[in-house]
């Protein structure tokens, strides 16, 4: 058993102010099965995985504890901006974060939206 998964799954969740229950809706599990994942008496599959990497925006390697930096973009060469970006997400709560990431997916869904369709001048 990966005895560093069920310990960073927890913290995340935690991080993020949300219950079990909440987490297992969002992934389609039980709640059961997300407590078994926390106290390492199960792992998932990889399209549990996938999924609960999408949710809380981390890397595989992360949960799985082969790396202690939850994203790619530590590996990345980045603007100041783009750093500065996200130096400040990073001292949010997770459940601010992902506020926040979602909300500005939605922003990039309606700029493309809006270049398709060139309803709208863009700036």
């Amino acid at each position: 058993m990966l005895k560093d998964f069920g310990n960073r799954l927890r913290k995340l969740r935690e991080e993020a102010g949300l219950t079990q229950a909440q987490i297992a809706r969002e992934i389609n599990c039980s709640h059961k099965v997300l407590s078994n994942y926390e106290l390492n008496k199960r792992e998932p599959d990889f399209s549990t995985l996938n999924k609960l990497c999408d949710y809380f925006n981390v890397t595989a390697d992360y949960l799985l504890g082969r790396t202690d930096h939850p994203h790619h973009y530590k590996e990345m060469a980045l603007s100041e901006e783009a750093q500065e970006l996200l130096r400040l997400m990073e001292s949010l709560p997770k459940k601010y974060q992902i506020d926040i990431l979602r909300y500005s997916q939605l922003n990039v869904m309606a700029f493309e939206y809006i270049k398709k369709n060139k309803h709208h001048k863009l700036s």
